[in-house]
């Protein structure tokens, strides 16, 4: 299965920690995701996306998933998502993808989310926290 990512999960680290297997940043194809916004879930360090006319969302497609990783990244996210199907751009031509869009549950941060400034600045903490999980 083909799963688009948009936060926490482009990183390298944190996939192989909750897949429980290796990555590589090849492996990472950089995608699109129309008609959506990125924004901070409020009081966390990752994002959700919003449904937005005309919106794009930046992250990476991880291609040929197997069952048993889609089962332990389901078990990660937990209930408050979805896992549905849309299609991603990869390249600039769409690709059938399936993302995990979050429940109405989520409140939204004012402070926007970008990964380059979570990877420096919330990173290392997101790790502990995804360790503490039982995520290896």
């Amino acid at each position: 299965m083909d799963l688009f990512f948009y936060g926490t999960l482009m990183d390298l680290d944190v996939l192989s920690r909750v897949t429980g297997r290796p990555f590589t940043a090849a492996q990472l194809l950089p995608a699109t995701l129309s008609g959506w916004r990125r924004v901070r879930a409020l009081g966390e360090p990752y994002p959700i996306v919003l449904p937005e006319p005309g919106g794009m969302v930046r992250g990476v497609v991880v291609r040929d998933l197997t069952d048993a990783d889609v089962a332990k990244l389901s078990h990660y996210e937990g209930s408050k998502y979805d896992l549905v199907p849309a299609d991603a751009e990869i390249g600039g031509r769409p690709h059938p993808v399936r993302f995990y869009r979050p429940g109405p549950a989520f409140k939204t941060d004012p402070e926007p989310w970008e990964f380059d400034a979570w990877v420096k600045n919330e990173k290392t903490a997101f790790l502990k926290r995804v360790s503490d999980r039982g995520f290896a």
